[in-house]
């Protein structure tokens, strides 16, 4: 097993191949064409599921150890925990609408293009700030004593779709993304 930061960014890289996908449905279901609902469904459950479960509560325990050693370096990651919150309101809000057009309500094309583009945007726009400035500056800042004790501190949940045990839910995802070389099998 890797260290919480390496956990992070598998995570992150996953989070991308996903929203890679996500962006492809909405794209036919833009031009008028027929997406792959249940893959749409599946995708927006995950985000619903895994980021504010397992993936944020990681990056929230690794900013505050930043606070901790270093306050006024790592002061922009106060607002982390915010960040974190507002993704989870898109994701709801997304998989609201998802649930909504897959019980054949009456909902504009463009409603659920618009939320999804604003969805993947703001998903990409987070990871990329937190590659950019969080983890390289935990990289900077965290040594080996304070990655293992982050590490002991991390509960066992694992990732339903990416991980070793890919629950039965995500397993036709699972299979679609390795079939389509979007991530390690």
């Amino acid at each position: 097993m890797g260290s919480i930061l390496e956990d992070i960014r598998g995570e992150h890289a996953n989070m991308a191949v996903l929203l890679r996908i996500l962006d492809e449905q909405i794209e036919i279901f833009a031009a008028g064409g027929r997406p792959d609902y249940e893959r749409l469904q599946d995708i927006v459950l995950y985000f619903a599921d895994f980021p504010d479960e397992c993936h944020h509560p990681k990056e929230d325990l690794v900013a505050e150890k930043l606070l901790e050693i270093a306050p006024e370096r790592a002061a922009r990651l106060r607002g982390l925990g915010e960040l974190h919150e507002e993704l989870s309101q898109l994701t709801q809000n997304m998989a609201h609408i998802v649930r909504r057009v897959l019980d054949e309500a009456e909902l504009p094309r463009a409603q659920l293009v618009r939320a999804a583009k604003e969805f993947i945007e703001s998903q990409r726009h987070h990871m990329r700030m937190e590659e950019e400035h969080f983890l390289p500056l935990a990289d900077e800042l965290l040594n080996e004593g304070d990655l293992a004790e982050l590490d002991q501190e991390l509960f066992a949940r694992v990732d339903p779709l990416f991980g070793t045990d890919t629950q039965r839910h995500y397993a036709m995802l699972r299979d679609f993304i390795i079939k389509s070389g979007g991530a390690d099998g």
